[in-house]
């Protein structure tokens, strides 16, 4: 049960940073935010790091946690410029299908599932992807829906990767110096996407709000690696999959967006799918 606690934090943190990003960027460039609030990210990793302390990690463990880091920034981009080209009901659920990265890593290196979890698992996938549908009527005229339908399979795959590196290097007692070079990687590869834009970047009284994405992507991680320490990567990395019911329960509560059929659905499906996994 802790396990599934755990897993979960980990999908309610990327859920809100998924609904707070988008409207920081509605009023900032893409790239002022993704750096700010990565660069937040790296201090919280360092801070943690310094409590945290272990032994440096081995150049496997290492080439891992880079891959990880690349993953997570090409993902990251990979969203953000789908949810830029078209709607973000496609981009968010084809992006939730990243779990299936882990889910088949996890099992073929030996995870073990009951009936009632392999159920909960189909569940709680097809109701991820429910829960962030738009009906068509809501979908207005995009720039390039199938470009954007393109860089939502490049995200989904790249954050499988993430889900999938990172565990595997933080075994062993590395898990502080895991998540550290992860960002450090991220990071660098935003730098580097960023380019010559990063002149552009002027700080002022607001900038600290930026930070909120990357803390919460930050501690989203923390939550997601412990869980796969303590559980079968399958099953927790499906349970942080649940990222979009979080988005959407915070776009009907403070948004006062009203949620369609299927997304209601969705959470319901989602739902029963986590007891059948916890059981």
């Amino acid at each position: 049960m802790v396990t599934v606690l755990l897993a979960l934090s980990s999908a309610a943190c990327y859920g809100v940073s998924n609904f707070v990003g988008p409207l920081l960027a509605r009023r900032e460039a893409l790239f002022v935010v993704l750096f700010v609030s990565h660069v937040a990210a790296l201090a919280g990793a360092t801070v943690y790091l310094a409590f945290d302390g272990g032994a440096l990690l081995g150049p496997e463990p290492f080439a891992l946690a880079m891959l990880a880091g690349l993953g997570n920034a090409i993902g990251l981009i990979g969203f953000y410029k789908a949810a830029e080209l078209g709607p973000l009901a496609v981009a968010a659920p084809i992006g939730a299908t990243g779990a299936t990265v882990p889910v088949v890593w996890g099992l073929a290196n030996g995870d073990t599932l009951s009936s009632a979890q392999a159920v909960g698992m189909l569940l709680a996938l097809g109701g991820c992807v429910l829960a962030a549908r738009r009906s068509s009527s809501e979908i207005t005229t995009y720039r390039d829906p199938r470009a954007s339908a393109l860089w939502a399979a490049c995200s989904a795959v790249a954050f499988g990767v993430f889900l999938t590196a990172l565990p595997a290097a933080s075994e062993d007692g590395g898990r502080a110096w895991a998540i550290f070079d992860a960002r450090v990687a991220l990071l660098v590869v935003v730098v580097i996407w960023s380019g010559r834009e990063l002149r552009a970047l002027r700080l002022n009284r607001t900038t600290p709000v930026l930070a909120l994405p990357g803390l919460l992507l930050l501690a989203g991680t923390l939550f997601y690696v412990v869980a796969a320490s303590r559980g079968q990567l399958s099953l927790v990395s499906v349970l942080g999959s649940l990222f979009p019911v979080f988005t959407v329960g915070l776009s009907v509560a403070l948004l006062g967006e009203r949620p369609s059929r299927l997304q209601s659905a969705g959470v319901g499906a989602a739902l029963v799918g986590v007891i059948l996994i916890a059981l």
